[in-house]
């Protein structure tokens, strides 16, 4: 088996994820799991935006309420280059911003938005989008620093994709009730691992792989594991 990446997690529940929800979920723990309890993505259209985020709902409500898009300095810097990138609000170049930039760095800090990554993406058209993960603590950076930029990007631009497609696509693609857990083991099984490869793969139980799979089975209403994977694909499940 090849080495795993940090960003691979992310791509893998990407590739599985069978709603909006599941993708916030995998946002939500692949940033945890590298030290930034705070996610957001973020549209941009012209002067529209639209997110999808974890930050503090309060300061989610500021920010659109007081259309703070047009003054985020993490935002312009996104519009300005392609690469992801480290930042913190702690660094003196905002200290000589305009007065409304240096408050609205303030106000991010107060509501635990301090430093972060963020992975501008290039949407088409003119238009942007981007990935930002984000913690009150600055120490986040260290791992950040050590991420792979071009997994990064990749993982955000499925990211984008995903939550472009329809709503009728989300609905068609989960006739089942399989778990996200249950759905990752199908997938690598479909790529020819064993059991105690997809275990080792995911960091689990070989009997909690093998359970997960006897009931996405069931649930499949399918004779083999081989005929699991088969009728997961048709209906793209994985």
């Amino acid at each position: 088996m090849g080495k795993k990446h940090p960003f691979d997690s992310l791509i893998e529940a990407i590739s599985t994820a069978s709603d909006p929800d599941a993708l916030t979920a995998a946002l939500s723990e692949f940033g945890e799991r590298h030290g930034f309890p705070f996610f957001a993505y973020l549209r941009l259209d012209g002067s529209r935006w639209r997110a999808v985020s974890n930050y503090p709902s309060e300061w989610q409500d500021r920010y659109h309420r007081n259309n703070y898009g047009r003054i985020d300095p993490i935002v312009r810097a996104v519009k300005r280059g392609v690469h992801p990138f480290c930042w913190s609000l702690d660094d003196p170049v905002f200290d000589t911003e305009r007065a409304e930039v240096v408050a609205f760095r303030d106000e991010a800090i107060a509501h635990g938005i301090r430093a972060g990554f963020s992975i501008p993406i290039r949407v088409g058209f003119s238009h942007q989008a981007v990935l930002t993960f984000a913690s009150s603590d600055t120490h986040c950076l260290n791992l950040a620093a050590m991420l792979d930029i071009v997994e990064a990007a990749a993982a955000a631009a499925m990211l984008h994709v995903a939550f472009s497609l329809p709503r009728m696509r989300w609905h068609q693609a989960a006739p089942s009730d399989l778990t996200s857990f249950e759905r990752m083991c199908l997938r690598w099984v479909a790529e020819g691992k064993t059991m105690q490869d997809v275990a080792d793969l995911l960091d689990a139980k070989y009997s909690t792989v093998r359970i997960s799979i006897d009931k996405a089975r069931d649930k499949l209403d399918a004779v083999t594991i081989q005929h699991a994977t088969a009728v997961a694909i048709r209906l793209s499940l994985i």
